[in-house]
């Protein structure tokens, strides 16, 4: 643990290649947990390191997961769906782990450092099913994440059938960029199983001045481009895993 490169705050994991001694060395991270329900194993690399000369991979119960590398790029978000019950994870990082002879590598790329670092691990929790009327008159009921350049805002003005007395709503004229822009209301979903997100829109829009998204994994699942007179209710299904779910 250092402070070379840290994701947030002072300090983060952090391995070279250079401190393994030898072709095929491996030094590993190790983490159990004990759980019981499913949860996600959250965390963040940096990773420019690059085979054959090294390797950073991660591995759950003694299985290969999959290999992290951010190929000259910055820092990723990683993570594997765990079901109940005990898990051992492992950051596994190897020096020249096919064994090749090192002087017959190919030259390195530029972006290549031959170090990894690791920070900000959590295990998060599935998310139980649930009801948002927004009666608490904010987005605190939910894990609910704000963003983009005009912020969604509860109101009182309409809401849908009987489910009074708020609704969340987006307005074009909120959104503080002078041409185009976003307001973006986000929530992760974590399950084992899946399911179905269902909702009620209403939409007042118009392309190409503007229009209305529902993102998955930030690709769009659903579009309003014009004025609807009424609740349009919808729904979207939720692969396992760790998804984002985006009103745009």
């Amino acid at each position: 643990v250092d402070g070379t490169d840290p994701f947030e705050g002072l300090y983060s994991a952090h391995i070279q290649t250079e401190d393994l001694s030898g072709t095929q060395a491996e030094s590993s991270l190790d983490l159990s947990v004990e759980l019981a329900d499913s949860a996600f194993i959250q965390f963040y690399f940096l990773a420019p390191v690059q085979m054959p000369f090294e390797s950073f991979n991660l591995w759950v119960d003694g299985q290969f997961l999959t290999p992290l590398t951010t190929e000259g790029g910055g820092w990723t978000e990683g993570g594997a769906l765990l079901g109940a019950g005990s898990h051992d994870i492992s950051w596994r990082y190897a020096r020249n782990p096919g064994g090749a002879p090192e002087n017959m590598f190919p030259p390195a790329a530029v972006w290549r450092a031959g170090e990894a670092w690791l920070d900000n691990v959590e295990l998060l929790a599935a998310t139980p099913s649930f009801t948002e009327i927004w009666l608490t008159g904010d987005f605190t009921a939910n894990p609910w994440v704000l963003g983009g350049e005009g912020d969604w805002t509860i109101t009182d003005q309409r809401y849908y059938q009987d489910l009074e007395p708020y609704s969340a709503t987006a307005m074009s004229q909120d959104i503080t960029t002078t041409s185009t822009g976003r307001s973006l209301l986000s929530i992760d979903i974590i399950t084992e199983r899946g399911g179905l997100l269902q909702f009620s829109m209403l939409a007042s829009v118009g392309a190409p001045f503007d229009i209305a998204n529902v993102l998955l994994d930030d690709n769009a699942v659903v579009t309003y481009s014009q004025v609807e007179r009424d609740w349009i209710q919808s729904q979207v299904n939720i692969q396992p895993g760790k998804r984002r779910v985006t009103f745009e």
